[in-house]
């Protein structure tokens, strides 16, 4: 019992000596066809800036953010490497989101400093610093249906014990309130300074044994992107969901 009390006590502090996630970086959502891809998500109303050649043969167009944040439409025409030979076994079920990225300081060297507190970091997982580029111009925010950030994360899973517990050894403050997906329900959210996640119970993955089932996108004009979400959307007295064939595999919701 002493010994299990002082190994719990050694985990606790190193839990606590994981520098902070600030929120989402961004979510790669895999297609397997990149030209129609980025027609889907024009009529959704995001302005997409080319992304540049990849010498694993990756290809990808960026819905990019001002605060950094972005939704990120990748393909990988051949397995050529461990990552596009990931996301080719992910294509065979379809389209939609393959990643999730948070938000680390530069130095924080995230995932290190997890596995070193005996905190392991789901596979669909990663840690960037932003997406910030030189390249980025105005036309690349000036998206028509008013989206300026990636706000939030929804994930479902029948055990998300993982998740939950690398959540909390990223600094994340847990709550229970009322959500909507798009019908309304009482879901267990993490806050991070910047976003939140919120975790679903399994039955509403949108496809089976992917947990990343929505996306959430912060906009300034709520009819604005309703007028591009179509007429199969679901909307609510502050969001609207688009469906999930349109947002290319997962629930897209525009939040006011």
């Amino acid at each position: 019992m002493i010994r299990r009390t002082i190994g719990m006590l050694t985990l606790a502090l190193a839990i606590h000596q994981v520098p902070g996630a600030l929120g989402i970086d961004h979510v790669p959502v895999a297609v397997g066809d990149l030209e129609k891809a980025g027609e889907q998500y024009r009529a959704l109303g995001f302005a997409l800036k080319p992304g540049r050649p990849h010498d694993n043969g990756i290809r990808n167009l960026h819905a990019k953010f001002p605060d950094g944040t972005e939704i990120e439409l990748i393909t990988a025409p051949a397995a050529t490497d461990s990552l596009t030979r990931t996301y080719r076994e992910h294509l065979k079920a379809g389209d939609g989101p393959a990643f999730l990225a948070f938000f680390m300081p530069p130095d924080a060297q995230a995932e290190h400093r997890l596995t070193d507190a005996g905190v392991r970091v789901p596979a669909y997982v990663f840690f960037g610093q932003g997406n910030a580029s030189p390249t980025d111009r105005p036309e690349h925010f000036a998206h028509a249906n008013s989206a300026y950030a990636l706000t939030r994360v929804w994930l479902a899973g029948d055990d998300l014990s993982t998740e939950r517990r690398m959540l909390a050894a990223l600094g994340a403050r847990f709550h229970s309130g009322r959500v909507d997906f798009p019908m309304p329900m009482q879901a267990e959210i993490a806050d991070f300074p910047q976003g939140s996640v919120v975790l679903l119970p399994g039955r509403y993955q949108i496809v089976r044994g992917r947990p990343i089932a929505g996306i959430t996108v912060a906009v300034r004009d709520l009819d604005a992107a309703v007028r591009f979400a179509g007429p199969d959307a679901r909307r609510s007295a502050a969001s609207v969901f688009v469906d999930p064939r349109r947002a290319l595999g997962y629930r897209l919701e525009f939040r006011r």
